[in-house]
């Protein structure tokens, strides 16, 4: 599993890029945001769930294959995203590492901090100061890191509730335990 989340990390870092370099800022449903958001917010999940594998340190080691990939990119966007990018992880990283709550709200809390401060620090870098832009790519990204806590929750109380009643009930709970 540890693979799947380090890929899917790098992954939606490659997509975010790719759909923010050939859209740009799209403007739906009154929003306005750079397209690659959805694909950014879901890379600080994605990000926790690896650390959860690889560790504090090892996990560095993806933040700095994704930085790469985004060097090869469009420029000004590679210069936007790589500096909000490091900044941003670095201190969802140290959030997530430092909190001592449970997973669910230590993405909950790094993703809170960390998304606002990616969002002006890319908009402004990438396409200048646009507070419509900076707010729509903000929300956007802040709600998108969190699709996967419904689903954390909805594991969890399932395991919950059937009462570790059997061997196959323990096992389930004791490797999603290690999961999170």
């Amino acid at each position: 599993m540890k693979w799947v989340w380090a890929s899917t990390y790098i992954l939606s870092i490659l997509l975010a890029n790719i759909f923010v370099d050939y859209f740009g800022i799209v403007k739906v449903m009154g929003l306005v945001f750079p397209a690659g958001v959805i694909f950014v917010g879901l890379t600080f999940s994605f990000r926790d769930f690896a650390q959860q594998y690889w560790g504090i340190w090892k996990i560095w080691i993806f933040i700095l294959i994704a930085t790469l990939i985004t060097l090869f990119m469009n420029w000004q966007i590679a210069v936007a995203s790589v500096s909000a990018f490091l900044i941003a992880e670095t201190i969802d990283w140290l959030i997530f590492t430092i909190t001592k709550k449970d997973f669910i709200h230590r993405i909950w809390i790094s993703n809170t901090i960390s998304t606002p401060i990616d969002s002006i620090v890319f908009v402004v870098l990438a396409f200048g100061w646009q507070w419509e832009v900076i707010w729509g790519q903000a929300l956007i990204k802040y709600l998108s890191s969190l699709l996967v806590i419904p689903v954390i929750w909805y594991f969890n109380n399932k395991i919950k509730l059937q009462g570790h009643k059997n061997e196959t009930a323990r096992k389930i709970n004791n490797s999603f335990r290690s999961f999170v």
